[in-house]
């Protein structure tokens, strides 16, 4: 609701501050995963949450800010789950690697929405006004942390080890051509995993009439990344 001048208030739920712009924030994340963007109708949202749209506004500086905002909270949360599994497994790199990959397919999978806000920016930002804002250099801290937790695995294939750590350049393990490779695993596993559950034009067919074909296609997907992966060890002096 919102009071004689226009400013926001507490719904009759007595959410308070943080706590309304959380609950629009998440519930916006929610329709946008299965939905897209373009399904998510911020009227109905506040509406089921029995908030006042004019907060919509006040927490975020309109649709487009939100949106924004909810693929970055999806992302982190995405990167912040995967780092947590890599460091979990003590088995080996490879096996670090190949569980975090496989959770990034798992996850595309079951959010599409956001899937493919993260690919295309100009459906995060259709005005071209929100990217330029502190949003864009919050998505990159996200996005170091992604690279970081690939590194990390690598890291463990290439010195037979596991590491329980993210890695940066600063680490005694870290070897530079690591960047290189971790540029590489990340831009193909992004395209990958977009291709391979369906969430591409091309592939949308596929999907739904060979369900079978594109799985295998997961599995070997990963296994000629590994493959790639060990060969560029070769290089490395």
């Amino acid at each position: 609701m919102a009071t004689g001048n226009g400013s926001p208030v507490q719904s009759k739920d007595d959410l308070g501050y943080g706590d309304a712009r959380q609950a629009i924030l998440e519930a916006t994340g929610r329709e946008i995963a299965t939905k897209g963007p373009r399904g998510v109708v911020l009227s109905e949202i506040c509406q089921r949450l029995e908030l006042s749209p004019a907060l919509v506004n006040y927490h975020f500086g309109g649709r487009d800010g939100l949106l924004a905002e909810a693929v970055l909270f999806e992302h982190r949360r995405l990167v912040q789950a995967m780092n947590d599994l890599t460091l979990s497994i003590t088995t080996s790199g490879e096996d670090q690697f190949r569980e975090r990959f496989k959770y990034r397919f798992d996850w595309t999978r079951a959010n599409p929405g956001f899937d493919s806000m993260l690919n295309h920016t100009h459906l995060i930002d259709p005005s071209g006004d929100v990217m330029n804002t502190r949003l864009q250099t919050e998505i990159g801290a996200v996005t170091t942390l992604d690279m970081q937790g690939i590194t990390t695995s690598i890291a463990g294939m290439y010195h037979g080890t596991v590491l329980n750590e993210l890695i940066t350049d600063s680490h005694p393990l870290w070897h530079p051509e690591f960047a290189d490779i971790t540029a590489f695993v990340g831009l193909a596993a992004i395209g990958a995993a977009t291709f391979v559950t369906g969430n591409h034009p091309g592939s949308t067919p596929l999907a739904m009439q060979f369900p079978a074909i594109l799985a295998s296609l997961q599995e070997s997907f990963v296994d000629r990344l590994v493959d790639s992966i060990r060969c560029q060890f070769d290089r490395i002096t």
